[in-house]
């Protein structure tokens, strides 16, 4: 049985890859990958809450595999790393051309698989 913050994150996830899905739909593909990110995020803190351990406020993905002690092979770590460095820059950069520079449909859909996979491959390490 899942703890219950740990069930709260995992609803989060669930919404954050439907509005991935509803973001792609609406050719909207910087807010695909953003909340592709948002999505492994959650779901790793999930882990993380599922062991009753702090969740702490990190939004790097690579920081937050280690801390949910969840592997990943390095060319996934890489695509986790795009992920992070996407989050901070649709954050914080106000241009928004700037920021969906090469972010295409294809890109959008990758991601999209990526975090879908990923998500199965963390939350199979929730109890």
């Amino acid at each position: 049985m899942k703890s219950e913050p740990a069930k709260k994150w995992l609803d989060r996830v669930e919404y954050d890859v439907q509005t991935a899905e509803a973001m792609l739909t609406t050719a909207r593909y910087v807010y695909v990958i953003f909340m592709c990110q948002q999505a492994i995020e959650k779901a790793l803190k999930a882990v993380i809450a599922s062991r009753g351990e702090e969740v702490m406020p990190i939004h790097n993905l690579r920081r937050l595999t280690e801390l949910a002690k969840v592997e990943f092979h390095e060319s996934k770590l890489v695509k986790l790393d795009f992920l992070s460095q996407f989050y901070i820059n649709a954050r914080y950069k106000e241009d928004l051309a700037d920021i969906s520079k090469g972010i295409t449909r294809p890109l959008s859909e990758e991601f999209l698989a990526f975090t879908k996979e990923s998500l199965k491959w963390i939350t199979g390490r929730i109890s």
